[in-house]
Formats: C-alpha cells, structure tokens, sequence
C-alpha cells in the first residue's frame, strides 16, 4: 500500500473523530475565506474611488434655490479660461434638459377615475432636483416633448416624493425623459451612474451639431430602438448612433446629446449648467481649486469631494484592517487546531510508529504518511469552508462595511445638494468567488496542513523502537 493512500485511508480510522475535526477546520477556514473575500472586495472598491472622485472639482452656478439657480449659468468662454490653468488636465462641460415622454403614468398616479382626496405631496430630502447628473429639470433648458415612452416604473417616476395620508402614490402629471449634453458624452456622472458602457454602436461626440443620440438598454427596449433607429424631441428628429447601460435607474431614464444641441434648442449658444475640471493629480488639486476661484471669483460654486473621498475610504481602510486582522487569526486558528489534533494522533499512534521504525522503514516515509493524514483533514475542511465562504461572504462584508461608518460621508455634499456618483455607491460592495480567490484559499489550506504537520514530523523523529517495544 502506498504512503498516499494509508494516510488518506488513516484519516477516516475514527469517523466520529474525523467529522470534528473537518467541522473545526471548516469553520476556521470558512472564516478565513470569509475575511479574504471581504478584504479583496473593499480593497478592489477604494482602489478606484479616489483616483474617480479625488482629483476633479465642481463648479456651477453660486447658489440654488426654488428649483432655479440664484446667479447666471456659467458659459463655455468663462470655463475655457480654466482649461488653460497650470494642473487642469481636462474639462467636462455639462447642460441637462427635460421632456414630457409619449407614454402617461396609470390613474393612480394622475388621480384620473379616483373620488378620493387628492393627497398633499411634498419633496423628501436627497432626491432628484437639479444639479450634475441629477436628472432633474433645474436645467436652462425648458420642458420638450418626445416621442420616447418612459422606460422605468412609477416607484422609479416618483423617488423623492412623499405624500400624504398614508397610504397613497405621489401624483405626477406625466413621466419625465432627462437629456444629458456634455463635452464628454461617455462620462457616466452627466447621468447619475458610475459607469456607463456602449454596448452597442459606438459613442457620440460631445462637440458635433449633429442631432445625434446614445439611449439606455432599458430605453431602447421600451421603445422598440436599435443603433440607426431614430425618435424626436423638441421638435427634432436624432438618430440613435448608441446604447449603453448604466448602473442606475437615472442612468437609464437619460437620453445623451451632443452639447450644442442643448445649447441650440434653448437658442443661447455656449451656455452650460456645470462643469467638472480634473486636476493631473491629487497634490495639484488644492492649487487647482484655488486657482479656479482666483480667476471666477464669486460667480461660481466649487465643491471637491476629495475630503469626503478621504473620510470615507479611511473608514474602509479599517474594514480592510479588521478583515486582514480576522483572516490572520483565522488561518492561525486553523494551523493551531490542527497541530494539537496531529499531536494526539501521534502520542495515541506511538506503537504503531516503533513497529514501523523496527520494521525499516526511514522516519521521511512515516512522516509523509502523517502529513497525507494532515492533508486529508484540512482539505475537507477546505471544501466546507468554501461552502461557508459562499454564503456568508456577501452578508459578511456588507455587515462590515454598513458598521464601518463609511456611509456618513458618501451623502449629498456637491453642487445643488448632489452627491457624487463614484461615492455614493462607495459602500455598495459586492463580494464576489473568483477563481483567485479559490487558489488563495487552497494554498492557504496545504500552508495550515504542513505547518500543523511540523508537530507530527517532531514526535515522530523522537520515538525510538527500542522503548516503545519494551513498554509494549
């Protein structure tokens, strides 16, 4: 019989003994497994914010109120004068607009067919009203019309509302359609999202007069569109040149236009609502910001989200620490439990070694038939802590990060009341089983059994035949 398969076979002699063990480790390893996605999670999520949020800076009208700005909109001449400043290496110029979609909303809504009183509606903080990528219509251009249908649902059309008596649905008159124009048509905050992916056609140019237009997944299935299909709005007609999806319902109620074409249906060429300048790095950043307000002045608000990009992913970086900290312990856990469990098996097996001793056989053989035993053990412990690492990580990690604090600083802190995309789905973490993570994990495992096996390859060097016989 070989050495592999008498230590396999050795590490089911005591079933009842067996099951406890594989439990033990199974916890511990599936604790480990545990910490180690959570850890790969948060640290995948903060490698990314800082470098989306931490090196732009916002700027817009100086005040906002009653759904209107309180100062004049800011113009491309006045941005281009920031283009031009030391550590600005780009620009990305914004307008938003709004129209009336084809399709209304049910009676509910309307309150078309109901004898009830009409419900008193009033607006809840954070919602969507005005601002980058808010959706809202605080835009300078005025309400269109459009043939497109309203892709999302009623709870989607009415988010911010709230009404009252209890209970009720907030009545809107019709669904609303945004319209993002920008100099940077692909960059997912003109629309509310975090990312936003052509997936099929290609992407407009900020800058072409063409009428000309990129539609959510969700939009182009609603409406029946594909890449060349065409639709109107405001009296135009635009091509689908297209698709793309978003992360977020906002994301996918946005129609995306070419910046001039904003700019010519309000008939005020060069007229923006905001702006976001982005700085070479993060050490130019307050000398960027700086500069900016020497050279507009009060004309303008300008609101960073690099200290709340900070605050935020310092809090993660002590989710990282407690789960590095709990994977270390795990493992440590593991190695330990299984050392004691290969001692025993060694002192209760002594006999049995001195025969194999007086037998002839070399201690490295002995010992690789007790590190197969090892193996075995923490191999099926291995398979139940994987088991436990997939149904605990998620619930684990986003229990960590919600405890965190880390959620107190990705809130409304830009322009309008707006937060910024990237950090207000900071903490929206996804653990995820990827095939790295699995050889981590096994490595980890054959680490515990030949690190507990050192126990059993010390006892066994030190029994000698000769006393184990004569007390026999």
């Amino acid at each position: 019989m070989s050495i592999v398969s008498r230590g396999v076979r050795n590490a089911f002699r005591n079933r009842t003994r067996t099951v406890s063990i594989v439990l033990i480790l199974g916890l511990a390893i599936g604790l480990a497994f545990v910490m180690l996605i959570a850890y790969r999670a948060v640290a995948a999520k903060t490698s990314t914010a800082l470098s989306s949020v931490g090196n732009t800076v916002n700027i817009g009208p100086p005040g906002f109120s009653a759904g209107g700005p309180l100062g004049k909109f800011l113009r491309t001449a006045e941005v281009s004068q920031i283009a031009h400043l030391p550590g600005v290496t780009g620009v990305d110029e914004y307008f938003n607009g709004a129209a009336k979609a084809s399709n209304t909303p049910p009676s509910i809504a309307t309150g078309n067919g109901s004898r009830q009183r009409a419900p008193t509606v009033r607006k809840v903080r954070g919602s969507k009203a005005g601002g980058r990528g808010s959706g809202g219509s605080a835009g300078p251009v005025k309400q269109g019309l459009t043939s497109l249908r309203y892709p999302g649902t009623l709870a989607a059309a009415t988010a911010g509302l709230a009404c009252e008596p209890k209970p009720c649905t907030p009545p809107i008159g019709f669904f609303t359609i945004y319209f993002s124009g920008s100099n940077q048509p692909t960059d997912a905050g003109n629309i509310g999202a975090s990312t936003l992916d052509v997936v099929s056609g290609h992407a407009i140019s900020g800058t072409t007069s063409a009428d000309v237009a990129m539609v959510s997944t969700e939009m182009a299935g609603k409406n029946g569109l594909k890449v060349g299909s065409r639709f109107t709005a405001y009296g135009k007609t635009f091509t689908v040149t297209g698709i793309f999806e978003s992360n977020s319902q906002q994301g996918n109620d946005t129609v995306v236009v070419p910046l001039p074409v904003l700019d010519r249906l309000e008939h005020d060429p060069g007229v923006i609502f905001s702006a976001v300048i982005t700085a070479s790095s993060l050490s130019e950043l307050p000398k960027v910001t700086e500069e900016i307000e020497r050279v507009l002045g009060n004309r303008v608000s300008v609101v960073s989200y690099l200290s709340d990009a900070e605050q935020a992913i310092g809090d993660l970086n002590g989710v990282k620490r407690e789960a590095l900290d709990s994977l270390i312990g795990a493992i440590a856990a593991a190695v330990l439990g299984l050392f004691l469990v290969m001692a025993m098996i060694v002192r209760e097996r002594k006999r049995e070694i001195g025969i194999l001793k007086a037998l002839g056989n070399p201690n490295r053989r002995i010992i690789a038939q007790f590190g197969t035993e090892a193996v075995t053990f923490t191999l099926l412990g291995l398979l139940v802590g994987f088991v436990i690492g997939l149904i605990a990580s998620s619930p684990a990690t986003s229990s960590l990060v919600s405890h965190s604090g880390a959620s107190s600083h990705t809130g409304a802190r830009g322009l309008f009341g707006a937060g910024s995309p990237t950090l207000t789905q900071l903490t929206d973490i996804s653990a995820q089983v990827g095939v790295s993570v699995i050889l981590e994990g096994l490595v980890a495992a054959v680490l515990v059994a030949v690190l507990a096996s050192t126990a059993s390859a010390w006892l066994i060097s030190r029994v000698r035949p000769a006393e184990v016989l004569r007390s026999a």
